[in-house]
């Protein structure tokens, strides 16, 4: 294994600095002192804190480049590490539950086509794997079926997401002790119809239902709230794929996954790009 030096300054990209050339060569350098072939390094410490380096180098500039620039950076990093698929297995889910977390759909589609890998490279057993990684994302991807969720909220109404009129639909993830989360929550209230162009559906990790039910009425949020004790193995966590908070969906009278915000910022783009008024 050639040993791989700790970077505490992060890469920057400059595009206007650089040709596109320029900027290939240093996502290779990147990678020379990193041996593919190394099993050890899976899901090792020092592999991850590189990939997060790595991954973080690319925010230095608006999001349309950041998603450029990380698939970009993505196409090396998978191209060198196929050599290994157990590597090539591991960045994958690694990157799948970075950007998703994210939000970046854009980066998260170009992951689940498994880059740089052609067809027949791989073995069937290998295709399963990546399939078993992959397929959380892709139930849950924009234009996908949102799951449906059936249960009582907290204070008391039946609900049925598959039986809503609702015109949109927003599904919200989010933990009562998220300070960002109540931000987010709160810029939603404000902003939105929620009575009539939109339906608010929160699912909260809480230490209890009145914890819950006190946060909700101090946000003034309508909609259905859900709280069921399980935290991170309630059931419409596992069916949204979850895997932190706030994780937010937007669901259109379908029921189809129209957008998936990162934040307020986001959610605003995807409005106004939809001509949706707010």
């Amino acid at each position: 294994m050639k040993r791989i030096i700790h970077i505490s300054v992060l890469l920057v990209f400059v595009l206007s600095a650089i040709s596109l050339q320029a900027q290939n060569e240093t996502l290779q350098r990147y990678w020379d002192d990193v041996d593919f072939h190394d099993t050890t390094l899976v899901s090792s410490q020092t592999m991850a804190d590189k990939l997060v380096a790595f991954f973080y180098s690319f925010t230095d500039g608006d999001e349309q480049r950041f998603d450029s620039l990380s698939i970009a950076g993505l196409g090396v990093l998978l191209d060198k590490a196929k050599v290994n698929m157990r590597m090539y297995e591991y960045i994958l889910d690694f990157a799948l539950n970075g950007y998703s977390s994210m939000g970046r759909d854009k980066v998260t589609d170009y992951l689940l086509n498994y880059p740089q890998l052609a067809e027949g490279e791989i073995t069937m057993e290998e295709g399963l794997r990546l399939d078993s990684i992959s397929e959380p994302y892709q139930k849950v991807r924009v234009g996908a079926k949102a799951p449906d969720v059936s249960a009582v909220s907290v204070d008391g109404i039946d609900y049925h997401l598959y039986d809503s009129k609702a015109k949109h639909i927003i599904v919200v993830f989010w933990s009562t002790d998220c300070e960002y989360c109540h931000e987010f929550l709160v810029q939603i209230r404000k902003h939105l119809d929620l009575k009539s162009d939109f339906e608010l559906v929160t699912f909260a990790l809480a230490d209890n239902n009145e914890e819950v039910c006190r946060s909700v009425k101090k946000m003034r949020l309508p909609g259905y709230h859900f709280y069921d004790g399980l935290r991170w193995d309630s059931k419409a966590f596992l069916d949204y794929h979850v895997t932190s908070t706030p994780t937010v969906f937007v669901l259109d009278e379908n029921k189809d996954i129209v957008a998936k915000p990162y934040d307020w910022k986001d959610l605003k783009y995807w409005l106004k790009s939809n001509n949706i008024s707010y």
